[in-house]
């Protein structure tokens, strides 16, 4: 079988599993997981919430860049981030948004899976690189991505574009937003042995245990 084919199931089946919350108690539970772990994997000794947390509305403030971004989710597929780069003195303020709409035709990724019908094959064949692969396109280093250039000069900040599921939108800044180089690499770590356990097991990440800090695992 090709990598190529065989990492396209990892890849869907580590969205299913760890970023597609099934109903709206589940979805209510992965975002206050979200939300409980930002500050101490961040490592900012505070909290990094605006306001109380609102059901399908994240508004977070990351003022190690000072960036805030707010999030309104209306469903997995269906989501828009406004970021805010607001400077101390309140000057050259940037905004931009990025939306996914779901009501709009994209590539049927899921139905050729499915039609092909080779996951259980894909899953025996698979190897350390393709997790690897996996995890750094969906979260650590996406193929398609934007970087800030001024007035933020942190180029290893990789906002990810093309990304679908709003839950794993999410998921990635908070990556991408950690200002620790080694705790980045050892949340990497994580991720790989975390989802290539799960995918062997065809079961859902807890939220608890996805949000989980790298020296707790």
């Amino acid at each position: 079988m090709d990598r190529d084919i065989i990492r396209a199931y990892l890849w869907r089946d580590a969205i299913r599993l760890g970023f597609c919350p099934l109903g709206s108690k589940d979805r209510k539970r992965w975002l206050l997981q979200y939300r409980n772990s930002l500050g101490k994997f961040w490592e900012i000794g505070e909290h990094p919430f605006k306001q109380p947390f609102i059901d399908g509305q994240v508004k977070i403030s990351c003022k190690q860049f000072c960036i805030d971004f707010d999030m309104y989710i209306t469903g997995i597929g269906n989501y828009e981030v406004h970021f805010l780069y607001c400077p101390a003195n309140k000057q050259n303020e940037l905004m931009w948004i990025h939306g996914v709409d779901s009501h709009y035709f994209s590539f049927p990724e899921q139905s050729f899976l499915t039609k092909h019908n080779r996951r259980k094959d894909a899953i025996r064949r698979m190897d350390e690189y393709d997790m690897v692969a996996v995890i750094d396109g969906l979260v650590c280093h996406p193929h398609t991505h934007q970087h800030i250039e001024a007035p933020i000069d942190q180029h290893e900040i990789r906002i990810g574009g093309g990304i679908n599921n709003a839950f794993l939108f999410l998921f990635h800044l908070r990556y991408q937003l950690c200002p620790i180089e080694k705790k980045r690499e050892s949340e990497r770590l994580r991720l790989i042995n975390l989802f290539r356990v799960s995918i062997e097991g065809n079961k859902r990440i807890q939220p608890n245990l996805l949000m989980a800090q790298p020296e707790e695992t």
